[in-house]
C-alpha cells in the first residue's frame, strides 16, 4: 500500500484555518469583508471579551436563501468566481471560498441569514461539521456567529494574545474599514460598551474625527491625483499633527483595506523635510485601478497586494500628497488655541542644545534661492532679542516667535547645497595650494573609482608621487577653509552608496554638509546676523522645517500669554 493518502476534509479545513484564522482578529476581518461584499450598508459587530468568548457580525446585505447558506460552508465554494479570466480580475474582497469552512473547523459558527421574504434561514456548524439546519426568524441580511474558537486546537488557542492586544487589532480593523467605506455605518461593540460608531453618511472627514479626534480632522487637506492607470484620493494632516506609528495611515485598494509600506513611504515622502524623523503622519488613501493590474492572492489573508507598475504609483502617491501640502503654513504652535484643546501641545522632538560650534558663517546668504510662492512665509515681527543662546525671540501684535537659529542655518544651507548639487552646470575653482585629504591606504586605493563621482560635483582628486592625496579643484560652493573634511564626507558617501548620482543620495550628503558649519546653539548673534539669517530663511523654499523635519518657528499666541495672568477667561 502507498503512502501517499487524501486528507480527510474536516483535516483539510483545520489546515486552511492556521493559515487563514491565524488570530481572533482574522475572524472578524474574514465576516466584515463578506458582509461589505455583500453589499451591507450597516454592519455591526459585537464582541465578548474582545472576541475570544464570542464574535458576532450582523449585516443588512442581500442574505442568502438556503441552498446557498449551507454550500457557503463547502471549502472553495463561493459567489465571488466563475471562471479563470475571474481569477485575473478580483474585485471583491472575500473569493477564496474558504473564510467560512476555516472558521467553522476550529469553532463554533451559527449563520442566520434571509433574502427579505417571509423566513430566514439557520445553520449551525461545531467542528467542522453540520449539526442543524432549518427556517428561522430573521432580519433582511446576514448574521454569523462565532463561539468556543480555537477549542480544539488547544496549541493554536495557546499562542492566542491577550485579550487586549486582541480588541486592539480589532478596533484598528473596523478603524480603517469605517475610513475606506464612509458610506457604510459601522458598530463596534465589546462586553456592552460602544467603542466605534459611524452614521455611513459618506462624509469622509466625520469618520475620520470620529476615529482620530476633531483636533486631528480639522486641519486634513484632501489630495488627489490620477495617470494612465491609477487614481489616487484622500487626506493628509497638517504635518504639524504626527504621530509615532505608522498605523496612524489607511490605504485602502478598490475599497480592500491592506497594508503596504511603500505606499506608506510614498505618502510621507510627499510631505518632504515637514515631519519629523521617525515620526509619521495620519493619512488615508483609496487607490483605484482596475483589477487586473492588482495581485490580491499574495497573502493568505489578503492583507497584502502586488501592484503592477507600483514605480509609477509611488511617484503619483508622493506628487499628489505633496501638492496638497505645499501652500500649508507650518509655524508650530507653542499651545493650541482652539476652544476644543486648552492643554499644550507636546512637541514631538527635544531641541538639542549640546552643539557647539563657529557663528561667523552666517553672513553667507543664498540670495539665489526665491521663496517658491510671492508671498512673505512669516508675518512681520520685530526682533526682541536671544535666549539660551539658541532662540531668537521675535514678537508682534498676535505674540512672541521663537527661531530656532541653528535649524534655521541649516536649512538655508541644506537648500543651497542640494541645488549646487543637483545642477549639471557648476563653478568651480582651482586651489592654489593643493588641499591633502586625510585617507587611510585602503580608502587611497579607491582614488581612481572614487573620482569620476567626485567629478560630478565639480571635485578633482589625485595621488601625488609620495602617496599623499590631494584635491585640486573644488566646487565654488563649499565653504572655505572646509574643503578636505567636505571631501572627506563625499567620499564616505561613496563608500557606502557606491554612487552620487541619485537624488536620495545627494540629499542625505546635503543634509550632513548643512550641519557641518550652519550656526550651533549656545552662540551669541548680533542684529546684522540676525537679519541676514531670517532674509535668507525667507527666501527657502520650504522656511519652517530643518532638513531633517524639526521645526525652526514656534508661535507663543497673544491670547495664550494673556491666559497665564489671568486676563481673559
Amino acid at each position: 500500500m502507498g503512502k501517499i493518502i487524501r486528507l480527510d476534509p474536516h483535516l483539510s479545513n483545520m489546515i486552511a484555518a492556521g493559515e487563514v484564522v491565524e488570530r481572533v482578529g482574522n475572524v472578524v476581518k474574514e465576516l466584515l469583508e463578506n458582509a461589505l461584499d455583500a453589499g451591507a450598508k450597516n454592519i455591526g459587530v459585537v464582541l465578548k471579551e474582545a472576541g475570544l468568548a464570542s464574535i458576532t457580525v450582523a449585516d443588512d446585505g442581500c442574505g442568502m436563501d438556503p441552498e446557498d447558506a449551507v454550500l457557503a460552508f463547502e471549502r472553495h465554494a463561493t459567489s465571488k468566481l466563475r471562471t479563470e479570466r475571474d481569477l485575473f480580475r478580483i474585485a471583491t474582497l472575500g473569493f477564496r471560498g474558504e473564510a467560512l469552512p476555516s472558521i467553522a473547523a476550529v469553532s463554533h459558527v451559527e449563520l442566520v441569514t434571509s433574502t427579505g421574504g417571509a423566513s430566514g434561514w439557520r445553520v449551525v456548524w461545531k467542528e467542522g461539521k453540520p449539526v442543524a439546519s432549518g427556517l428561522s426568524a430573521a432580519a433582511p441580511g446576514t448574521t454569523v456567529t462565532v463561539t468556543k474558537l480555537f477549542h480544539n486546537t488547544p496549541a493554536r488557542l495557546k499562542f492566542i494574545r491577550s485579550a487586549e492586544a486582541e480588541l486592539a487589532f480589532i478596533v484598528e480593523l473596523v478603524d480603517k474599514y469605517a475610513i475606506a467605506r464612509p458610506d457604510v455605518a459601522f458598530t463596534l461593540e465589546n462586553d456592552a460598551r460602544v467603542l466605534i460608531r459611524t452614521n455611513g453618511r459618506n462624509r469622509p472627514l466625520e469618520v475620520l474625527a470620529t476615529v482620530y479626534g476633531v483636533a486631528a480632522a480639522k486641519g486634513m487637506k484632501p489630495f488627489a491625483g490620477r495617470d494612465r492607470d491609477y487614481r489616487v484620493s484622500g487626506f493628509v494632516a497638517d504635518p504639524l499633527v504626527n504621530r509615532a506609528s505608522k498605523s496612524y495611515v489607511t490605504v485602502a485598494v478598490n475599497g480592500r483595506v491592506v497594508r503596504s509600506v511603500r505606499v506608506v513611504q510614498a505618502i510621507v515622502d510627499g510631505y518632504g523635510q515637514t515631519l519629523p524623523h521617525g515620526r509619521y503622519p495620519i493619512a488615508a488613501i483609496d487607490i483605484a485601478t482596475d483589477p487586473s493590474l492588482l495581485d490580491v492572492n499574495v497573502h493568505p489573508t489578503k492583507l497584502e497586494v502586488k501592484f503592477s507598475e507600483e514605480a509609477a504609483l509611488l511617484g503619483l502617491v508622493t506628487s499628489a500628497v505633496g501638492a496638497a501640502l505645499a501652500k500649508t503654513p507650518l509655524i508650530q504652535p507653542a499651545v493650541r488655541t482652539d476652544a476644543s484643546a486648552e492643554a499644550p501641545v507636546q512637541p514631538a522632538f527635544s531641541f538639542d542644545a549640546q552643539e557647539s560650534g563657529d557663528a561667523s558663517d552666517i553672513r553667507e546668504t543664498a540670495a539665489a534661492y526665491l521663496p517658491s510662492q510671492g508671498e512673505r512665509p512669516f508675518p512681520a515681527f520685530d526682533y526682541v532679542g536671544q535666549y539660551a543662546g539658541t532662540y531668537l525671540i521675535f514678537q508682534n501684535a498676535d505674540g512672541l516667535y521663537l527661531v530656532d537659529q541653528h535649524a534655521a542655518a541649516e536649512r538655508i544651507r541644506y537648500e543651497r547645497y542640494a541645488k549646487a548639487m543637483g545642477s549639471p552646470v557648476q563653478a568651480t575653482y582651482q586651489l592654489l595650494v593643493p588641499t591633502e585629504i586625510g585617507w587611510s591606504t585602503s580608502e587611497a586605493v579607491a582614488v581612481p573609482a572614487m573620482a569620476s563621482e567626485l567629478a560630478r560635483l565639480g571635485v578633482e582628486v589625485h595621488a601625488e608621487a609620495d602617496g599623499r592625496i590631494v584635491a585640486t579643484r573644488v566646487p565654488a560652493w563649499l565653504p572655505r577653509g572646509e574643503e578636505a573634511e567636505s571631501i572627506e564626507l563625499m567620499a564616505e558617501t561613496i563608500r557606502n552608496e557606491k554612487t552620487l548620482s541619485t537624488a536620495a543620495v545627494r540629499d542625505g550628503l546635503a543634509k550632513s554638509l548643512a550641519c557641518k558649519r550652519s550656526i550651533k546653539a549656545n552662540r551669541y548673534i548680533n542684529q546684522d546676523e540676525v537679519r541676514t539669517l531670517m532674509a535668507d530663511l525667507e527666501r527657502c523654499d520650504q522656511p519652517y522645517t530643518c532638513p531633517h523635519g524639526r521645526p525652526i518657528v514656534v508661535k507663543i499666541a497673544l491670547r495664550e500669554i494673556e491666559k497665564w495672568f489671568k486676563r481673559v477667561l
